[in-house]
């Protein structure tokens, strides 16, 4: 099936592999090694996360392993390129998050969430031309697949292309808490209305009333459970109607976001609205994990000061505000709605954070979902080198324009 250029299969080899990441993402948080699974641009925004966290004396811990919620797995959202395939496959995992500080456990949560991976593999009878810029999976450096295939040039080690591909691009997670602990937390909520009407109630039927001692504390009772189950259904009223708004964040703009999404898919026919919502989240969580996001060669500003104490970002939804094409140069205005964990003077805040980002790209020539800063090919020389934090190449000293490959940003607010 095909809805807007994206499609919809089942894609149930990706089922081990998508196991296998959140696993090797488990091992990551509890101190191991980075998820060999993990694609270059994903291994860099997770060393920033922890880098940052180090900065603020914290440390976080996250294990994942199969939920007991009745939902199952998803089936997977395609899209491609020439030579890729990324396919979003997901499901419900339980979560439990701790955070340490000095060794003291300063938060500590289990929820069940749903658990999204972006895996990307070589498409059938595809073959990906050896020099394609690449880092290698043992060492991180920049390289090519041939030099991968032939041995790395920095630690020696040589792939198979079976090795080298399925890998993760991306990962998103969202609340998505089960019916049976929605039944238990409405249980124990209609308990508390209940006990805070009932007690009152049946103090002041004691006080005011006329009638026996039991039969005041009958009426006291049953007024005051009248009182607290009313207070319960205005609770659930208001906690639907909250939620209804956070779950309907940039829904508004459905519509005209598709319409830019075309526009630029005029120009790009290999563009697609999943390949750009994982790029815009990559960027944004490289921006505000790193120390100093103006250092960084795909950002071209510094992130707002309220967005220096956030340690964990989710995307929520998107929306395209304005999208202009000049020269083939297209500068985009979006708004990222987005699940935050703060933390600012000893204490965690979640909030429904709402970022304006600009972001820019020269599309004269098609996506890349292969495509790393990590990893590129210098134009004149045809070195690879890595492109993260450096705007020449390091081998001929030409200038390297990052917006020429690949979205860049140029604010946020």
């Amino acid at each position: 099936m095909n809805i807007f250029g994206v499609n919809i299969t089942d894609h149930s080899e990706l089922a081990a592999p998508y196991r296998k990441f959140a696993g090797q993402l488990s091992e990551w948080y509890g101190g191991g090694e980075l998820p060999e699974l993990a694609g270059q641009d994903l291994r860099f925004i997770l060393q920033l996360q922890r880098q940052k966290l180090q900065s603020m004396g914290l440390e976080m811990q996250c294990s994942m392993k199969k939920s007991g919620a009745k939902k199952a797995e998803i089936g997977s959202v395609s899209f491609s390129d020439r030579v890729f395939i990324n396919s979003i496959i997901g499901g419900n995992v339980d979560m439990t998050r701790s955070i340490y500080s000095s060794q003291d456990q300063r938060r500590k949560d289990t929820e069940v969430i749903s658990f999204e991976a972006v895996i990307q593999e070589l498409k059938a009878d595809s073959s990906p031309s050896a020099d394609m810029a690449l880092c290698c999976p043992h060492c991180g450096a920049p390289s090519t697949l041939g030099e991968l295939q032939a041995g790395c040039k920095y630690c020696g080690t040589k792939f198979l292309m079976s090795e080298l591909y399925p890998r993760v691009m991306n990962f998103f997670i969202s609340n998505d808490t089960d019916n049976s602990q929605k039944s238990s937390k409405n249980r124990r909520d209609m308990a508390v209305c209940m006990a805070i009407a009932i007690i009152p109630m049946v103090i002041f039927f004691i006080i005011s009333g006329n009638k026996g001692m039991t039969e005041n504390i009958f009426s006291g009772i049953i007024a005051g459970g009248i009182v607290g189950f009313s207070l319960f259904i205005l609770k659930k009223l208001f906690g639907v109607f909250g939620m209804m708004g956070r779950d309907a964040r940039g829904a508004g703009k459905t519509v005209s976001s598709l319409h830019y999404m075309n526009k630029i898919k005029k120009y790009d026919p290999e563009f697609s609205t999943e390949y750009f919502r994982d790029k815009v989240m990559s960027l944004f969580r490289m921006a505000v994990y790193s120390k100093d996001a103006s250092q960084l060669a795909c950002c071209k500003c510094s992130c707002p000061e309220k967005a220096a104490d956030i340690i964990e970002a989710d995307l929520h939804n998107l929306s395209v505000n304005s999208c202009k094409i000049k020269d083939r140069t297209c500068d985009t205005d979006i708004t990222l709605y987005l699940d935050c964990l703060h933390y600012s003077k000893g204490k965690f805040r979640r909030k429904t954070d709402k970022y304006r980002m600009c972001v820019r790209k020269r599309i004269k020539r098609p996506t890349e979902l292969g495509f790393s800063f990590a990893a590129v090919r210098c134009p004149s020389c045809g070195a690879s080198f890595d492109a993260r934090n450096v705007k020449t190449c390091p081998y001929c000293g030409s200038e390297y324009l990052h917006e020429e490959n690949d979205w860049i940003i140029t604010d946020i607010r």
